[in-house]
């Protein structure tokens, strides 16, 4: 049954559902008036026969007609004229000794009068029963007839058949039914408009599209990298996704998120006043704790009508990264026009030697491409295996080192007692503060003529040591003091705050020693013990 229900359409089961509704209230509201109407046609038939018997009872003709103690022609006229004009079944008059002085049938006139019901009438009482006479069941209304002197002299018995009860009770029904009918039209034709309506405001979209194509929104903010809040024209939140969430309770906001005011959770952003065009920003920096962030704020639209605004932001730290990545992305680009320049330089001194015959010239020269190719290679590779042991480290040290050498920078190396092996999350470190130490020394020195970079790695009383030494243009005692802060305005020595930050859980320090155009001293020391050893 639920996967035939599932089968209509959306306008379908509204259709279907309005109608069943409408007609089981109809059904049941139509049950109760049949019932009522019923009961009120036999009172009002009861009570028509009621009044007819009284009237009759009190007419001059029955009362002489009776103190005469003989029918006669008049009398029987008259009643039979009174029947048929008021659709009874019959009208008796009779005596004391329940002799009928009035019949339908003529010949049943003079004879005793039939039923059971007819005693207590002559005891004085008005009433009405149900009962089987000469002419069928029929419902019976009897009355007493009195003369002057208020002696009971006989009685009038006025019926109807029940037949004829039956025939109004399913006229009225009838007219019941039709109008219940008429009701169920309506009832569909409204189903059918208000099933119209719903497709058009869910533009004609069934439930499980509807459904679908929110979790498909759903996952796309997730899939996001960039944090999305939705506010409406109250300044309520209606969406965030989960990179906006971790950001938020990153930086103190522990509070619910659903139709909260967005002053509340980040007030700064002003989210609410990109409510109007003229009020959007794009790409500003907003700060939320002690985290700058680059935001875009404009308003949303539906059928021309502003309903909400939207913000989109990054962590200034993530575009900074891919600034740098960006960076040495172009740097390496160069690098690679020059490695190609110089080979298509040898490349046409070997074409020459080919040129000439010169094969044992070439021969030579070849090996000696290839002898100071591995020395280079090796003789990098070989100091940095003697720095640290760790692999992981050694090599992405052995890249930074090939890739300054590669840029024109002479490299020295010195070290003391190795770096041992380590666990994953020192090496994270590491990494972080080798990678942003040597952009840091890149940029101060690119623009110099004589590039020198020295790099100390030593272990000293349970320490690990790092000092990298350039020659660059160095800091200002103002930028010194800037230098450790995710504040600064430019993007050089902002790395520096990420280093601070990921050596803070190991209680590892940082210390700058810079002087302008002449160079600059960065020393990390983190502490070293055995349960810092990598698990094998």
């Amino acid at each position: 049954m639920k996967r035939l229900w599932e089968k209509f359409s959306l306008k379908g089961q509204v259709m279907v559902f309005s109608s069943l509704v409408v007609l089981v209230s109809l059904m049941i509201l139509s049950l109760f008036m049949a019932y009522h109407q019923s009961d009120q046609t036999k009172d009002y038939l009861a009570e028509k026969v009621r009044t007819s018997a009284s009237h009759m009872a009190y007419n001059e003709l029955v009362r002489d007609s009776l103190m005469a103690g003989e029918s006669n022609r008049t009398l029987i006229h008259v009643v039979e004229r009174i029947r048929t004009e008021n659709d009874l079944l019959y009208i008796v008059v009779m005596d004391n000794q329940k002799i009928r002085y009035t019949h339908p049938v003529r010949k049943q006139i003079g004879q005793t009068f039939v039923g059971t019901d007819a005693e207590r009438v002559f005891t004085g009482e008005s009433y009405v029963s149900e009962n089987v006479g000469t002419l069928g069941r029929s419902m019976r209304a009897f009355h007493p007839v009195y003369d002057d002197q208020g002696k009971q002299i006989g009685a009038v018995s006025v019926g109807i058949s029940t037949d004829a009860i039956a025939n109004a009770v399913f006229t009225n029904q009838g007219i019941l039914i039709l109008v219940t009918v008429i009701s169920l039209m309506i009832g569909l034709f409204g189903a059918w408009l208000l099933a119209n309506r719903l497709k058009k405001t869910l533009n004609g979209m069934e439930p499980k599209e509807i459904a679908l194509a929110m979790q498909e929104r759903d996952s796309m903010l997730e899939a996001v990298d960039d944090g999305i809040l939705a506010i409406n024209q109250a300044g309520e939140v209606l969406l965030v996704n989960e990179t906006a969430k971790q950001f938020l309770r990153r930086t103190g906001y522990q509070g619910d998120f659903e139709r909260t005011p967005i002053h509340l959770i980040w007030p700064e952003l002003k989210l609410d006043q990109a409510l109007s065009e003229t009020s959007a920003y794009y790409n500003e920096l907003i700060k939320k704790g002690d985290v700058e962030t680059v935001v875009t704020c404009v308003p949303m639209y539906v059928q021309n009508q502003c309903v909400g605004a939207l913000a989109t932001f990054k962590e200034r730290s993530h575009l900074d990264d891919m600034m740098r990545h960006l960076v040495g992305a172009e740097v390496y680009a160069r690098s690679l026009r020059s490695e190609t320049h110089e080979f298509m330089n040898k490349l046409h001194i070997i074409q020459a030697m080919v040129e000439t015959d010169s094969y044992q010239e070439l021969k030579e020269y070849i090996e000696d491409l290839s002898d100071r190719y591995h020395v280079k290679t090796a003789s990098a590779t070989s100091e940095v295996e003697n720095l640290v042991e760790d692999v992981s480290i050694a090599h992405y040290l052995t890249k930074k080192i090939r890739w300054m050498e590669q840029m024109g920078v002479s490299v020295h190396l010195q070290s003391g007692i190795p770096w041992p092996s380590m666990k994953g999350e020192l090496i994270d470190v590491w990494v972080t503060v080798i990678g942003n130490t040597f952009e840091n020394a890149w940029e101060a020195m690119q623009d110099k003529e004589d590039k020198k970079l020295t790099l100390t790695l030593k272990q000293v009383g349970g320490v690990l040591r790092y000092v990298i030494e350039d020659n660059g243009i160095g800091f200002s005692l103002a930028e010194q003091a800037e230098t450790l802060k995710s504040t600064k305005e430019g993007d050089r020595g902002y790395g520096l705050a990420n280093i601070k930050r990921k050596l803070a859980p190991f209680n590892g320090t940082l210390d700058i020693l810079s002087e302008q155009e002449k160079g600059t001293v960065i020393t990390v020391h983190i502490p070293y013990s055995e349960g810092s050893k990598q698990q094998g």
